[in-house]
C-alpha cells in the first residue's frame, strides 16, 4: 500500500476550501471571477483562486453537461468581452389611474420599503464604513489634539447590531465602493478625490470633463458678470462702459444692468468704474467656474425636495426615464421622458412634430388633454435661449407633476388642499400644448461647445458666422431697436423674419390654433419677473387689465408658494423690451385671451448659469403660473 506523500497532504485542504467558495453567497468561482472590479481579482476576495484555476486547466473546469461555458471562459480572458448571462428585458404596463386603494397601502408599502432597505446588504455595508470613519476621524482628532472638517456632511444611520462584515464586501465593485465612501464622505483628502478617474468613473466630476475637455470648447477663464446699479442704459458713460469694456449686456431688470466682462477688461472696467464713480457689484468672479457647476449633478442625500427622501413628490420618479431633475439633461433625454410619458399615459397624451431644425432635430409637442373639443388651448414653449437650461429643466418637471396629478382620484394628492384640487380641476378642462426644447441645435451646441452659446445653428455664408436669435426673429417689430443685422453677434435677428425653422414651425402651428387658442405662455431665464406685451413701445392692448389681473393673481401665488418675489408688468416697462419677440407676434396676429412671458430665476446672481439645485423650484413656479392661467380662462 502506497502513502501520499506528505508534501502533498495540503491537497485535500485546499479542494474543500474551493468547494466551499463556489456555495458562497450562492455564487460558483466563475461568477467571483466574473466581475469587472479590480478589487475582487485580489486572493480573499473570491476571484484569485478562480482565475488560478482557470489558467492551470479551464476545460477541466465544466462537466461534460456544461460545454457551453467553455466559450465563455475563454473570452473571460478578453478584456473587452461582455456577459449578458442571465439578463433579462421586462415591459411594465402602468394604469393611467391609480385606485384609492393604492392610497390605503401607501403608509404600509413605504414601511415594508424601509425595512427592505435597512436590511440590505449596502445599507450594512453604509454603517461600517460609516462606523469606521466615525472611530478614524475621532481616533485621529485626539492624536493631532484638533478638530476635522468633513467636506460633505450625510446623514449616518444608526449603527448597532453589526456582528461583522456583510457578505456584500466581498462582492463590491468599484463604483458601489466609491459611492458609498469616497462621493459620501469625503474626509481628510486635501483635494477633490473626484478629479481621480480610477476612484470615480461615474462621479458629476468625470461627467462634466467628458462634456468640457475637448479642443473645440469654448473657455470663459477670468471671465466676470457686473451688475451695474443704474436702469438707464442710454446714458453715454453707460453705453462708453458697455462699448469699451462689456462682451455683452445679458440682462436689465430692476436692480441693474448685468454685463459680462471679458478678463482682459477687468482692470480697466474697475478704474473706469472708480473715475466716473457708477456703484456695481461682481455677481460671478469666474464665468469658467461658474460653468463647471452647472454641469454637476446635485446628489439624492442633498437635494431638499427628493421624492426618494421624503416622498412628497412622486412625479419626480418617471418609470423607463433617464430624467431626475438634479441636473441638466440633454436633448436626446428630454426626448426620451416625451416618449415615456406617451407610452405611460397614452389615453391622455400625444406627440405632435410640428417641425425639424436646420441639423434635423425634430421641434416635438406634446399635447395632454382629455379629448373634449369645448376646450380651451394653452401653449407654452421653453428654451428659445440655447444658454437658457432653466426653462426646458422647469417645463419637464411642471409636465411630469400634470400628468401624473392628471389620472389621480381627485382630492387624493398627498399635501394638496381645497383650493389646489379646485385648480387641478380647471387644468383638466384645457388642452395644454408644450414645446419643452424650442431651439435644440443651440441647446446641444451650448452643452458641448459653448454654453454661452444663444443662438440657433444656422449658418450664414456671406460672414462665415452661424446662428440666429430666434426670439428676435419673428415679424412683429423685427427690425427695432434692441436686435442687429450683423450676423456675427448673439442678436442677429436674421436676413428676414420667420428665416429659420424653429420660428416658422410655431408660426404654422399656432395659425392653426387661432380659433381655439386662449393662451400663449413663453418661458425664459432670467430675471424673475412675469411680462405681456407690448415690447416695442409703451402701448396699451385691448386685453390689457386681463392681462394685468392675472400677472398680479400669479405673483401672489408664487409668493405663497415659497416665497418667490415676481414682478410683473409689460414687458416694455419691465426693461426687456425684444424687438421680433414670440409673444408680441401672438398678440398681434392670434389674439388670444391671454399672451406672457415668464422669465425664471434668478435676480442676476447666477445668470443663464443657474446651478442645478433650483431646478425643482423653478418648475413648481412654472407649474403654479399655469394653474393660474387655467383658472383664469374658465
Amino acid at each position: 500500500m502506497h502513502r501520499l506523500p506528505w508534501k502533498w497532504a495540503w491537497l485535500p485542504l485546499l479542494l474543500l476550501i474551493i468547494a466551499k467558495l463556489e456555495q458562497v453567497g450562492g455564487k460558483t468561482y466563475l461568477d467571483w471571477a466574473r466581475t469587472d472590479s479590480q478589487l475582487t481579482r485580489l486572493p480573499f476576495f473570491g476571484g484569485g483562486v478562480g482565475h488560478l484555476l482557470r489558467y492551470l486547466h479551464p476545460l477541466s473546469m465544466s462537466p461534460p453537461s456544461e460545454r457551453g461555458k467553455i466559450s465563455e471562459l475563454r473570452s473571460e480572458l478578453d478584456a473587452n468581452y461582455v456577459s449578458y448571462r442571465g439578463a433579462q428585458l421586462w415591459k411594465l404596463n402602468f394604469n393611467a389611474t391609480r385606485g384609492s386603494s393604492m392610497e390605503e397601502r401607501e403608509e404600509d408599502d413605504e414601511a415594508a420599503e424601509e425595512r427592505q432597505v435597512l436590511a440590505s446588504p449596502d445599507a450594512q455595508f453604509n454603517e461600517v464604513v460609516a462606523l469606521f470613519a466615525l472611530t478614524f476621524v475621532a481616533l485621529i482628532g485626539s492624536v493631532l489634539g484638533q478638530k476635522l472638517l468633513l467636506w460633505r456632511s450625510v446623514s449616518v444611520p444608526e449603527i448597532s447590531g453589526i456582528s461583522g462584515l456583510p457578505l456584500a464586501l466581498l462582492t463590491l465593485n468599484g463604483s458601489e465602493l466609491y459611492e458609498s465612501t469616497l462621493e459620501g464622505l469625503q474626509w481628510l483628502s486635501p483635494m477633490d478625490l473626484r478629479r481621480f478617474d480610477f476612484l470615480s468613473p461615474g462621479s458629476s466630476y468625470q461627467i462634466n470633463r467628458r462634456y468640457r475637455n475637448g479642443s473645440q470648447v469654448q473657455r470663459y477663464y477670468g471671465f466676470q458678470l457686473w451688475k451695474v446699479h443704474e436702469t438707464r442704459l442710454e446714458q453715454p458713460e453707460l453705453r462708453a462702459f458697455w462699448r469699451h469694456f462689456g462682451s455683452e449686456v445679458w440682462n436689465i431688470n430692476q436692480d441693474g444692468i448685468d454685463i459680462l466682462i471679458e478678463r482682459r477688461n477687468v482692470a480697466d472696467a474697475r478704474k473706469f468704474m472708480d473715475k466716473v464713480g457708477y456703484s456695481y457689484n461682481i455677481m460671478i468672479d469666474d464665468i469658467e467656474s461658474a460653468i463647471d457647476e452647472s454641469y454637476v449633478e446635485v446628489p439624492a442625500v442633498e437635494h431638499p425636495l427628493d421624492s426618494v427622501r421624503n416622498n412628497s413628490l412622486p412625479w419626480m420618479e418617471v418609470p423607463g426615464s433617464t430624467m431626475n431633475w438634479r441636473r441638466y439633461h440633454d436633448q436626446a433625454d428630454i426626448k426620451q421622458f416625451l416618449q415615456t410619458l406617451l407610452e405611460t399615459y397614452s389615453e391622455n397624451v400625444e406627440l405632435i412634430q410640428i417641425g425639424v431644425t436646420r441639423n434635423k432635430r425634430p421641434l416635438e409637442v406634446i399635447r395632454v388633454s382629455n379629448g373634449n373639443p369645448d376646450n380651451w388651448a394653452v401653449f407654452v414653449d421653453a428654451g428659445l435661449q440655447a444658454r437658457d437650461w432653466l426653462s426646458p429643466a422647469a417645463l419637464t418637471y411642471a409636465i411630469s407633476k400634470l400628468t401624473y396629478l392628471w389620472g389621480r382620484p381627485k382630492g387624493k394628492v398627498k399635501g394638496e388642499g381645497q383650493r389646489q384640487s379646485r385648480a387641478e380641476k380647471a387644468m383638466r378642462r384645457i388642452d395644454w400644448y408644450f414645446l419643452p426644447l424650442a431651439n435644440p441645435d443651440g441647446y446641444q451646441y451650448s452643452r458641448h461647445t459653448d454654453r454661452l452659446w444663444t443662438k440657433n445653428r444656422g449658418y450664414d455664408s456671406v460672414s462665415g458666422c452661424y446662428g440666429v436669435n430666434l426670439d428676435r426673429n419673428f415679424d412683429y417689430g423685427w427690425d427695432g431697436t434692441g436686435s442687429t443685422s450683423n450676423p456675427c453677434k448673439n442678436l442677429y435677428r436674421g436676413a428676414h423674419s420667420f428665416s429659420e425653422p424653429e420660428s416658422r414651425a410655431v408660426r404654422s402651428f399656432l395659425s392653426g390654433m387661432r380659433e381655439y387658442l386662449g393662451a400663449y405662455v413663453s418661458l425664459g431665464g432670467y430675471g424673475q419677473t412675469i411680462t405681456y406685451p407690448w415690447g416695442d413701445a409703451d402701448y396699451v392692448t385691448e386685453n390689457q387689465r386681463d392681462l394685468k389681473q392675472t400677472a398680479r393673481r400669479a405673483v401672489l401665488a408664487l409668493r405663497r408658494l415659497n416665497q418667490a418675489e415676481y414682478s410683473s408688468g409689460t414687458s416694455y416697462r419691465q426693461k426687456l423690451a425684444r424687438p421680433g419677440n414670440s409673444a408680441d407676434w401672438v398678440q398681434d396676429r392670434i389674439g388670444p385671451q391671454l399672451v406672457f412671458n415668464m422669465f425664471l430665476k434668478d435676480q442676476g446672481r447666477y445668470g443663464y448659469l443657474l446651478p442645478p439645485h433650483y431646478i425643482v423650484e423653478s418648475g413648481e413656479e412654472v407649474f403654479e403660473f399655469l394653474r393660474t392661467i387655467a383658472q383664469q380662462l374658465q
